[in-house]
């Protein structure tokens, strides 16, 4: 599915915290920025190019490390050659990502962004964008609804998966080692900072 970035790009951050500051731990969200994995600059991977060892790329939607020699071949489909980057310094934190976190967050971040990205429609026509009207299929206020409601339902259902895995797995994941149990300690009111550090 193709979903214009430009939609993200204003919500990213705060959405993000705001999903650790409703489910998890506001403490934990600052525990987790200061354990990324720096990428430096990652480029979108083009079969022309040579990267060097340790170069980042981006394809189709995951950030990949070049490790090998012929970088020509695409990134997810040559474990000899690339390497899917880590996003955490952690080995614990980085299943954590893998299985849970990053598509709990990407799945978020889409769900905050839809309604603003999508035509709506009612009894008196469509609301255009300004961007271009090209192939224009709106949908109606009810459509939406039933989408939200559905993915809302998913969102749920693996946040109390990925929550299970963090209290199963609590003795090695760093930064959840101090809390207790997740969302029980009722932190609502932290101050929220901007970030240029996101984790998607």
């Amino acid at each position: 599915m193709n979903f214009e970035t430009k939609w993200i790009g204003s919500i990213l951050d705060s959405e993000e915290y705001a999903f650790f500051e409703e489910h998890l731990n506001p403490s934990i969200y600052d525990c987790l920025e200061s354990k990324i994995e720096p990428c430096g600059i990652v480029s979108m991977w083009e079969s022309c190019k040579t990267y060097m060892i340790g170069d980042y790329v981006l394809y189709n939607g995951l950030v990949y490390k070049f490790i090998g020699t012929d970088s020509t071949t695409p990134p997810c489909n040559d474990s000899i050659n690339w390497e899917k980057a880590k996003r955490f310094v952690d080995d614990n934190l980085n299943k954590l990502w893998d299985r849970h976190l990053m598509t709990i967050l990407a799945t978020k971040i889409y769900m905050a962004a839809i309604p603003a990205a999508t035509y709506q429609v009612s009894a008196v026509g469509a609301t255009a964008l300004t961007d271009t009207n090209d192939g224009l299929r709106g949908v109606t206020k009810s459509e939406i609804s039933f989408l939200m409601d559905s993915l809302g339902q998913r969102f749920y259902n693996k946040v109390q998966h990925m929550k299970n895995y963090i209290s199963n797995n609590l003795d090695t994941l760093t930064c959840f080692d101090n809390i207790g149990g997740c969302g029980d300690n009722g932190i609502r009111n932290e101050k929220k900072g901007s970030t240029k550090i996101y984790f998607l």
